[in-house]
């Protein structure tokens, strides 16, 4: 009797954990999807604003520079040969090194013909007494271009400047603090003017289309020193296939990157990734006692795989949820990194509580149903009670 009393206990046992282990396996699979579907939703809603928010800034680069090149291909087919003759050896003399600079009153302020003022301008043209005629036009109608519409959009942007791969440039910024003084009297000779990423910019390889392409973060040309902070919009202006020159502005973006970083979503961090996904920029996270481990190569291979714009990516391996947002124009990559730790923690406890619910739950009906069986042999059913009557020894 106590053999088989035991046997009955531990089957109770076994039937009890049983239905306990698969009411909190399905308790673990479908709260553990809700859980991360609605992190996943509010992690998109999110991404989408931010991401939105900081395309916003190069889209009106973009917006300020074809504004541009529309006003310098119309200047372009205004200039006559005679008004370029009279203007250009004024705007441009030679400085007496093989070059053309701009003349010095153009950034101290000098009054034009018809009552318009032009200011904060400076030109480098290298190899400047060898120009063509068609490049010095070029170059007179870059002038008044960027001094009209870069004035017209000083108070969004600080800058604008028209320049060709021939190491020479012409730029409207009032308000730089080295009153462009580089470019006007500094800069030797035989200046190397081309960024490294004027071919991406310029190749139709590269840049089929001629769209603006913004550069990685670097220092400004005359400073040799101190954090790379800036990048340049830019976008060249083509006439079929000739290669008119390109548009620029370049933008400080110490500022941008430190409001873009803020307000990151509850207990993540937001990054802000080149296009190689190096870390140009990491924000704090949002809880100060709360550290989340980046690992940019990681990141950097679940992005690469990724052709959309915009989404949010699971990695289990990580034990986080990430979301991101291109950037066009740099190529840069918004990121948002929030840790699944919470929700892996809620679930397990969850599926704890539910497990230890139903298996001692299984226990009392199983035990009750023995009480039933054993002792109320009233309840049960007339052919089962007769059953063990006839089974009865003699």
């Amino acid at each position: 009797m106590l053999v088989r009393n035991l046997v009955i206990a531990v089957m109770h046992l076994v039937i009890a954990a049983a239905l306990a282990a698969v009411a909190a396996t399905c308790v673990q699979s479908i709260l553990g999807e809700a859980l991360h579907a609605a992190r996943a939703e509010t992690l998109q809603t999110y991404i989408r604003m931010r991401g939105e928010r900081e395309q916003a800034v190069f889209d009106r680069a973009q917006t300020f520079i074809l504004a541009a090149e529309t006003a310098f291909v119309r200047r372009l087919e205004t200039l006559g040969d005679e008004e370029v003759e009279a203007e250009f050896d004024r705007f441009f003399p030679p400085y007496g090194d093989g070059t053309r600079r701009s003349a010095p009153a153009l950034f101290q302020g000098v009054d034009l013909d018809g009552g318009d003022h032009a200011y904060g301008i400076g030109a480098f043209l290298g190899d400047g007494e060898a120009m063509t005629l068609e490049e010095r036009r070029r170059y007179l109608a870059g002038l008044h271009v960027v001094r009209t519409v870069g004035e017209a959009w000083l108070q969004q942007f600080s800058s604008l400047y028209y320049f060709t791969p021939d190491r020479r440039m012409v730029m409207f910024a009032p308000g730089r603090e080295d009153r462009l003084e580089f470019y006007r009297f500094e800069a030797p000779a035989d200046f190397p003017l081309q960024a490294d990423e004027d071919p991406r910019l310029f190749s139709r390889e590269t840049n089929p289309d001629g769209v603006m392409q913004c550069t990685q973060l670097s220092r400004f040309v005359y400073r040799d020193a101190g954090e790379r902070s800036a990048t340049a919009c830019r976008k060249p202006v083509l006439k079929g296939n000739v290669l008119l020159g390109a548009f620029g502005t370049s933008m400080m973006m110490n500022d941008h990157l430190a409001r873009a970083l803020e307000e990151p979503p509850a207990g993540g961090v937001n990054l802000m990734l080149g296009r190689d996904h190096q870390v140009i920029a990491r924000g704090r996270p949002a809880a100060q006692d709360n550290t989340v481990r980046v690992d940019p190569a990681a990141l950097a291979g679940y992005l690469a795989d990724d052709p959309r714009p915009r989404g949010i990516v699971r990695a289990e391996a990580l034990g986080q949820m990430i979301a991101f947002s291109r950037v066009a124009g740099p190529d840069w990559y918004f990121v948002s990194v929030v840790p699944l730790a919470d929700i892996e923690a809620s679930v397990s406890e969850r599926t704890r509580q539910v497990f230890l619910i139903v298996f001692f739950a299984a226990l009392v009906v199983s035990a009750l149903a023995s009480l039933v069986w054993h002792y109320l042999p009233a309840l049960r059913l007339p052919g089962q009670t007769a059953a063990r009557t006839d089974a009865a020894p003699e």
